[in-house]
């Protein structure tokens, strides 16, 4: 199947299940996916879908959707993730990944409480990992693999108990890798080509300094007035 997303497709309000995956459409989705309202399933992967000045790449509308499942990877989508993605209604899969998307990670996308599996591997978001994820309390599968990811990764992920599969390699990320809950049964292929993480040995990282500088120096402070006061 060939050429765009029919606008009329917004008429089929009975529709529960669309899958238009693994074709060749192109140009931008329709905002009249608005009008399915009974929609339980979205499968718009691998096609060259795009986006368009007026409604970026992923409009908005989408989080009117019931559809549990949705899956736009491997398309030609670009821009920014909108701070609506938080408000997508009784998710439990979005998978975004191999697009050209680019921007921060918006913190609001913590408010998905019953997502299962997030993938936006192999695009171009940069920034820190909002520390709100440890509100997806419900995630199993989280890839941000190969994208322009700084910063630590945070300790509050540690909530995550039912997260089984993480993926963050190939990022910028820095500092000591945590430690408590899931953490403990990830593997050195979770954080590979990650140049500046530190940590246990088993993860094949160089271990965290003690961070003995910044105590010494502030014991310094007090003590260097001490030694030179009987010279005045």
């Amino acid at each position: 199947m060939r050429g765009n997303i029919p606008i009329g497709i917004g008429n089929l309000s009975s529709l529960i299940y669309l899958n238009l995956g693994y074709n060749q459409l192109s140009g931008s989705i329709p905002t009249s996916l608005r009008r399915l309202g009974n929609l339980q399933t979205l499968g718009l992967n691998d096609n060259k879908l795009r986006g368009n000045q007026l409604y970026g790449s992923i409009p908005s509308c989408l989080g009117n959707l019931t559809a549990s499942l949705r899956d736009l990877s491997s398309n030609y989508l670009i821009g920014n993730l909108s701070q609506d993605i938080g408000k997508l209604k009784v998710v439990t899969l979005v998978d975004l990944s191999n697009n050209n998307l680019s921007g921060i990670l918006p913190s609001t996308i913590g408010g998905l409480r019953d997502l299962m599996n997030l993938s936006l591997a192999n695009n171009n978001l940069e920034g820190p990992i909002p520390s709100s994820f440890d509100g997806m309390l419900s995630l199993q599968l989280l890839d941000l693999s190969r994208n322009n990811l700084s910063g630590v990764i945070p300790k509050s992920l540690e909530a995550l108990s039912l997260l089984k599969y993480m993926d963050l390699s190939f990022n910028r990320l820095q500092g000591e890798i945590p430690t408590g809950g899931p953490f403990q049964n990830f593997s050195a292929q979770s954080f590979v080509s990650n140049k500046a993480l530190c940590g246990a040995a088993r993860l094949q990282v160089p271990p965290c300094k003690n961070g003995t500088l910044e105590p010494n120096w502030r014991k310094a402070k007090y003590i260097i007035p001490g030694i030179i006061s009987p010279w005045y």
